[in-house]
């Protein structure tokens, strides 16, 4: 069968590829610890669910604006303007299903072929599927040192063709924060060469050091939020995103989305505005409890010899390097992420999805019951390999 060119040249989400191969294992019979998953395993919070419930018991069942409900809009730009002082109205948000969109609409509104976007690395998988499928290019950021990404760095990768430059913080997979002062000279270098910034958000509220600086503190000309309600309210399945951006360029990213899904779920969307405008002692909650288990595996990573991490700030996952594990047989990150699972089962995912070969992402977005569990056998697993 031909295919089109472009998705040919996009390699499937090894996020998503870890998870299915997990997944097996448990069909067969198989006691599978999943330290892989980048999704929140708390339940939606009850206020959340009764909005959904609300909603439905009103027949709120019907197609909404493309751009989404505007209660929900309004909710988005209040929450900026509250807590980074900007002066956004709902005209500058795109409700999108989940953030996943929110980046690709971006990409198909802003971007032609042959543009360069840059990406440090490690990077979420699927920031350079989605350059790729519109036809530009993107360029990845190798970052010196414990991960962090600095204006003179960027500025090392430019050339005529660069359009604009994707952050991500905090870090998906290396929990690394931008800091005020790193941002705010990123942003310069950005406003100076008239690149946009794209500046996915998604665990602003997972912080457990320093502070979340938004890029729309620094600039609201050619910066672009984004984020979703996926982490913050543990609402993956209910698949609500956003962008915060210009207002023409929100209108451009709307007309994208008005010939792909038309909006979300007219549901989840009720069930947002309850997220953003109700009680957020859930957040808090869930932030305490993350902390807790953060410190527990930084413990039990410490005490495994041959592994090497940088503590992460914010986000829910360790990313250590692991190279000293390889040998003969484990080649790379991918043989040693399938070995750890097929031996003895436990899943993680390889550094190589995100770009850095040589590391592996472990989630503590799981029970401390399963975390003391899976780090056990990870443990016993690499103590076979380590010399």
């Amino acid at each position: 069968m031909k295919l089109a060119e472009r998705v040919t040249q996009i390699t499937p989400s090894a996020t998503m590829a870890v998870k299915r191969a997990a997944d097996e294992l448990k069909r067969r019979g198989v006691d599978v610890i999943d330290l892989g998953p980048g999704e929140p395993d708390f339940p939606t919070p009850e206020h959340i669910k009764r909005a959904a419930q609300e909603a439905l018991a009103q027949n709120f069942t019907k197609y909404t604006a493309e751009t989404g409900i505007w209660e929900l809009r309004d909710a988005i730009a209040q929450k900026y303007n509250r807590e980074y002082r900007t002066h956004y109205t709902a005209e500058n948000v795109l409700v999108t299903s989940g953030a996943k969109q929110a980046l690709y609409n971006i990409a198909a509104a802003l971007l032609e072929p042959g543009d360069e976007v840059l990406i440090p690395i490690p990077y979420w998988v699927s920031f350079p599927e989605q350059i790729k499928l519109v036809g530009a290019k993107p360029v990845l950021i190798q970052p010196k040192g414990d991960f962090q990404v600095s204006a003179d760095l960027i500025k090392e990768y430019m050339t005529q063709r660069t359009k604009a430059l994707i952050l991500n913080s905090p870090n998906n997979p290396a929990g690394v924060v931008l800091d005020r002062k790193q941002l705010q000279k990123i942003v310069e270098l950005a406003q100076h060469h008239r690149l946009w910034v794209i500046y996915d958000e998604c665990y602003e509220k997972f912080l457990y050091e320093g502070e979340h600086v938004s890029v729309v503190e620094c600039d609201t000309e050619r910066a672009i939020a984004v984020s979703s309600a996926s982490k913050t309210y543990a609402m993956t399945g209910w698949r609500i995103g956003w962008s915060v951006a210009p207002k023409e360029l929100t209108q451009a990213m709307a007309a994208v989305q008005s010939h792909t899904t038309s909006h979300p779920s007219s549901i989840s969307q009720k069930a947002a505005v309850a997220a953003l405008t109700g009680d957020q002692s859930c957040v808090q909650q869930m932030l305490a409890e993350y902390r807790k288990r953060r410190e527990f595996v930084l413990r039990e990573l410490r005490a495994i010899d041959g592994i090497e991490f940088t503590v992460p700030q914010g986000a829910f996952f360790v990313f250590p390097n692991v190279e000293r594990f390889f040998n003969e047989q484990i080649k790379n990150s991918v043989d040693l992420a399938r070995f750890l699972l097929e031996r003895h089962h436990v899943a993680v995912v390889p550094g190589a999805a995100f770009g850095a070969e040589g590391y592996m992402r472990i989630s503590y977005a799981t029970s401390l019951e399963q975390l003391r569990e899976g780090l056990k056998r990870l443990r016993e697993g690499l103590a076979q390999l380590y010399e």
